[in-house]
C-alpha cells in the first residue's frame, strides 16, 4: 500500500490561494516538487474542481497569471443543470464560463457505467428507481447512492469507470495532444473522476506510484494545497451579512449529502493509486495494455509524453524507478501473505 501520509510540503498555498476555486494545482509542479528534480514540463496541466464559483479576480488569474486556454470539464449534464441553477441566484453579472477559455465536455463516467450501477440494484430497486426517476430525481440518485456507490467504494468505482467509461477516458487524453495547452481538468470536487484521469496521464509518462499517489493525496481534506482564500472573499464581498467561507471539508460534505453519499466520500481513499495500478497489472498487464486496448496506442502515448515531459531521455530512468517500486510492494505482498497464512494456522 502507497502511504497516504506522504504529501509535499513544497508547493506553497499561496501560490493556489482563489476566491472561488478549490483544490487547484499545477501537476508538473507537484510531481516535480515531491521528486526533487524536473521532471514534467510545468504551467502546462492544472487540475482543479468546479471553476462555476470563480470570481473576476479568479478569472483573471487563469487566463492571465496561469494562461489557461482549454478546460476539460468531466460532468453529467444533472450536474451542469444544477450548477446553472444554482448560479442564477450566486453571480447574476457573471457567465458561467470564463471568457476567452476553450470548454470541452467529455461526460466521465459515461451512460455505459450508469447503465453497469443500475444492474447493481436488485429487481425490486431497480423498478423503484425507475418510478422515482421522472418524479424526483434526487430521490432516485440517492437510491443508486445507497445500493451501488456506496457498497462499490471509491477504489471500486475508479476501476469500473475505467471499464465501462473507455471511449470518454480515450478522448480526454487526446485532448491533450491537440494545441490547446495550457489546459485545467475539474470535475465537480477535482478528487475522484478528475484524479482518476491524472493517475493514467502521469502513469502514462512513467512518473513513479509515490509521486501520482502524492499527487491524489492533496486533494484530501486534511491537506489541501488550495482553497478558497477567506481575506479575498470577504474584501470581494460588499455586503458585511455575506455568508462565512466554508472550508474544504464543509463544501464537500454538503457535495456528498447532496447526493446520499456516505461522508466517507468526501475524502481521498488510501488505497486508489496502489489499487488501480494493481488492477491494470492483473487485467491488462500495466497502463500501455489498457490504453493500447482502449485505442490510445504507443503513438498517441509518445506524443504525450513530448508535451508534457521536460527530457524523453528520463524516460529510462523513470522506468528503471518505477520497477524498483513495484519490486518493493511485490516483497510488502509476499510478507503479508505468509503472515496471513501464519495467522491462519495459529
Amino acid at each position: 500500500m502507497l502511504d497516504s501520509s506522504s504529501t509535499s510540503s513544497e508547493v506553497e498555498d499561496a501560490d493556489y490561494e482563489f476566491d472561488g476555486i478549490i483544490n487547484f494545482r499545477d501537476v508538473g509542479k507537484t510531481v516535480n516538487s515531491f521528486l526533487g528534480r524536473n521532471v514534467l514540463k510545468e504551467g502546462l496541466l492544472f487540475r482543479s474542481a468546479k471553476l462555476d464559483d470563480a470570481s473576476p479576480k479568479d478569472r483573471l488569474r487563469l487566463t492571465e497569471d496561469y494562461g489557461i486556454k482549454s478546460v476539460i470539464d468531466l460532468r453529467s449534464k444533472t450536474e451542469h443543470a444544477n450548477a446553472k441553477e444554482k448560479h442564477k441566484f450566486i453571480q447574476k453579472t457573471l457567465p458561467l464560463q470564463v471568457p476567452g477559455l476553450t470548454y470541452t465536455r467529455i461526460i466521465l463516467p459515461s451512460r455505459r457505467f450508469e447503465l453497469f450501477l443500475l444492474w447493481q440494484l436488485s429487481w425490486f430497486n431497480i423498478l423503484k428507481f425507475l418510478l422515482l426517476y421522472p418524479l424526483s430525481r434526487p430521490h432516485a440518485i440517492s437510491l443508486i447512492s445507497l445500493h451501488a456507490l456506496t457498497p462499490r467504494g471509491l477504489t471500486n468505482l475508479a476501476t469500473d469507470t475505467l471499464s465501462h467509461s473507455s471511449p470518454s477516458i480515450s478522448l480526454c487524453l487526446s485532448s491533450l495532444l491537440s494545441p490547446s495547452l495550457p489546459c485545467i481538468i475539474h470535475c465537480t470536487q477535482g478528487k475522484d473522476r478528475t484524479g482518476l484521469l491524472i493517475l493514467l496521464i502521469l502513469l502514462t509518462l512513467h512518473i513513479p506510484p509515490q509521486a501520482i499517489n502524492n499527487d491524489y493525496h492533496l486533494s484530501s481534506c486534511s491537506s489541501p494545497p488550495s482553497s478558497p482564500s477567506s481575506s479575498s472573499s470577504s474584501s470581494s464581498s460588499s455586503s458585511s451579512s455575506s455568508p462565512p467561507t466554508l472550508t474544504l471539508r464543509q463544501i464537500r460534505l454538503s457535495e456528498v449529502r447532496e447526493v446520499g453519499l456516505p461522508d466517507s466520500f468526501a475524502e481521498t481513499d488510501p488505497n486508489m493509486v496502489s489499487g488501480v495500478i494493481s488492477w491494470l497489472d492483473k487485467n491488462y498487464g500495466g497502463v500501455e495494455g489498457y490504453l493500447d486496448e482502449i485505442g490510445f496506442g504507443e503513438a498517441k502515448r509518445k506524443r504525450l509524453r513530448e508535451v508534457l515531459l521536460l527530457d524523453q531521455n528520463q524516460n529510462q530512468n523513470l522506468d528503471l524507478e518505477k520497477n524498483q517500486n513495484q519490486i518493493q510492494y511485490q516483497e510488502v505482498e509476499v510478507e503479508m501473505t505468509i503472515m496471513s497464512k501464519s495467522e491462519t494456522s495459529i
